[in-house]
């Protein structure tokens, strides 16, 4: 949560900078420098990439977090019923739930009649496949970070073939650097789109990659002492069952 914080102040510090150095000049001048001498390039692929990478952040923000995957409230309610031993209305209340430790522990539950070891080892398996999934929601912004900057490398070979055209076609009086401006303009707005858009979204799987390893692990760490506080509870009910001798 603390990393979390301390990315989005940087974000909101590099856009406040940014507005400040936007207001500071004529937004058209801006908007044509920036964006429209990109060309097709950034219209049609880098700037939709950038708005992806937003959205992705923001929906994998609101999803992958400790309250959504492993629940406080969730985890003392399963641990009030299995400390006790009540096994069947523990599954009836994960029955519609859909949280990390939900999954984790029904699934050990379905296999607690073959003790701790055998509870365990299946957790361990829905937690594995768990993980993968929230893997897989977050390896997009990974291609997006790799590819970006790939797209704007071909960007700026493009606009570089585009100035040896243009300068290839003017006349002999005519300035190469002028005539060549549009291409080189071409080239460098999209080697800084790509970079724009590859370097956030590395950063933002980094962070979200390491925020899943952390909660699977304490998922299954919580998992494991609630499958344990169950199977102690039992064997105490069998061992209070057992007549006297």
């Amino acid at each position: 949560m603390r990393k979390t914080f301390c990315f989005l102040a940087l974000v909101a510090t590099v856009a406040l900078l940014a507005g400040r150095a936007w207001a500071d000049q004529p937004q058209t001048r801006l908007l044509q420098l920036y964006v429209i001498d990109g060309g097709w390039i950034v219209w049609c692929i880098l700037v939709p990439l950038s708005v992806v990478t937003i959205v992705l952040a923001i929906g994998n923000l609101l999803s992958i977090r400790a309250t959504a995957l492993i629940p406080e409230i969730e985890h003392k309610q399963l641990q009030a019923l299995l400390t006790s031993g009540q096994g069947r209305r523990a599954q009836e209340f994960l029955a519609d739930r859909d949280s990390f430790l939900a999954d984790v522990v029904a699934a050990g539950l379905r296999h607690a009649a073959g003790g701790t070891s055998a509870a365990v080892h299946a957790a361990e398996e829905i937690a594995e496949q768990r993980t993968v999934k929230l893997f897989r929601k977050v390896e997009i912004l990974n291609v997006i970070g790799n590819i970006a900057p790939m797209i704007g490398l071909f960007g700026t070979v493009y606009g570089m073939i585009m100035s040896f055209q243009q300068m290839a076609a003017a006349a002999v009086t005519q300035r190469p650097v002028e005539v060549a401006a549009e291409g080189i303009r071409t080239a460098l707005v999209t080697t800084f789109w790509g970079l724009l858009v590859g370097i956030p979204a590395l950063c933002v799987y980094a962070l979200f990659r390491n925020k899943i390893e952390a909660l699977a692990s304490n998922g299954m760490l919580q998992a494991e002492e609630l499958l344990e506080g169950y199977q102690l509870a039992i064997e105490r009910a069998n061992a209070a069952a057992k007549p006297k001798e």
